[in-house]
């Protein structure tokens, strides 16, 4: 039987909107580099051209999809309106992000996506336009960010604004772009009440230097929360590995405090913290994470190295609709470590890497080494990488490991 013009644009919409939340995971997945990331987006990207060639009727397929559906079938209907220079469905799917939270990442990602000539003269300047409502400005400082383009004006602006989204975005844009000359007004958001508004303050001012920064993501990392284990990967990154084996020493024995201790062992990078982190490898809630941040460290794989082992307990949300966290597995994707074959390969291993010198995914934290970890590592690795290396070049930002693979690969030279 042979298949219609209308079945084959039919299909197309629905593989871009699933290929989109297949690379929107890729890009955090310990599974995947910077070449697996590519390939999923070279698959992504021929869709969309096929939906491109097939004009307003795919379009209207696309819009359907889009109005019934999630973050992918957003991104793919926004993303074709730009290049059919629509202004209207443009409008029309960045008012979706607006509505919808959960949707913006597919309206951010589609402009982030796009050429920059679809999106630098029209669509940014209109995002960020000082009357638009605080929603739209703080897309388009995303947007702007994830292009690695500069917002102007309303990058300031938007420091000091009284809408905590719109502020938190803005504060996040300053370490992402580098923009030292901000710090000034970044500062007194470290004392704020919003959580998210202190978080990005402090990312952002750790990342450019500004010792008080790595101060209150201690503080965040000390007081558990959903931003801990990400605000102790920051900050042991700037510690050092004597003041960051002090500070992991006074951390308690709850399962919360020993994951974000796991996760500031990882970002401190001391092969000497590593039989710790394998005595971890025993406990349930745990065994993963520790594996993860043995990786992060040595840069070993432990299913090629044969040193996986069996999972020690069920993963994956909740099935009882009263379970409050039905939310992703934090682990999603990290293998189950085998701690007697791990503690016996590091017993093999434990020469090759100098401890009381930190390093990343087994080379010691340098320029070149990291701008290999950017070409080579695991997605995780590439993320600490383009930490560590904005802390060496603060102006030059933070290297987007999650831009298309082909504009990475571009940037990296190669």
């Amino acid at each position: 039987m042979s298949i219609t013009e209308d079945e084959v644009f039919a299909q197309a919409v629905d593989n871009a909107g699933f290929l989109w939340c297949q690379r929107d995971s890729a890009a955090r997945d310990p599974r995947y580099d910077l070449k697996g990331l590519a390939e999923v987006d070279a698959r992504l990207a021929a869709q969309l051209e096929l939906l491109g060639r097939g004009g307003p009727g795919a379009a209207e397929m696309c819009a359907a999809a889009a109005v019934e559906g999630g973050a992918g079938e957003v991104f793919a209907a926004l993303l074709l309106a730009l290049v059919r220079r629509d202004q209207g469905d443009v409008a029309r799917w960045i008012a979706r992000g607006v509505e919808a939270p959960a949707i913006a990442r597919g309206v951010v990602s589609a402009i982030g996506w796009a050429a920059p000539g679809l999106v630098v003269k029209d669509v940014l300047p209109a995002l960020l336009d000082a009357k638009a409502p605080p929603a739209f400005r703080a897309i388009g400082i995303a947007a702007s960010a994830a292009q690695r383009r500069d917002p102007g004006p309303a990058l300031r602006e938007a420091l000091s604004a009284e809408d905590v989204r719109l502020r938190a975005r803005a504060l996040k844009a300053l370490g992402e772009l580098g923009f030292v000359e901000g710090l000034d007004e970044a500062r007194p958001a470290l004392g704020a009440e919003d959580g998210a508004v202190r978080f990005w303050a402090a990312w952002s001012a750790a990342l450019l230097g500004e010792a008080r920064g790595v101060d209150v993501l201690l503080e965040i990392a000390a007081g558990g929360g959903a931003l801990a284990e990400r605000a102790a990967g920051v900050a042991l990154r700037q510690l050092g590995a004597h003041a960051g084996a002090r500070w992991l020493r006074g951390r308690g024995e709850s399962a919360g405090a020993q994951r974000v201790a796991i996760a500031g062992v990882g970002a401190l990078g001391d092969p000497a913290l590593v039989p710790w982190l394998i005595e971890r490898m025993g406990a349930p809630g745990l065994a993963r994470c520790a594996g993860g941040a043995l990786s992060m460290i040595t840069g070993v794989d432990l299913v090629k190295e044969e040193l996986e082992g069996p999972a020690l307990e069920e993963t994956g949300p909740s099935d009882d609709a009263e379970d409050e966290d039905v939310g992703p597995d934090p682990d999603d994707g990290l293998p189950w470590p085998d701690a007697a074959a791990v503690a016996r390969w590091w017993a093999r291993r434990r020469g090759d890497l100098a401890a009381g010198r930190r390093h990343l995914w087994g080379r010691e934290v340098e320029l070149a080494g990291l701008n290999e970890v950017l070409r080579r590592g695991n997605q995780p690795a590439r993320a600490a990488a383009a930490i560590e290396r904005c802390f060496l070049r603060p102006r030059l930002g933070v290297f987007e490991v999650r831009a298309r693979g082909e504009r990475q690969r571009a940037e990296l030279g190669g």
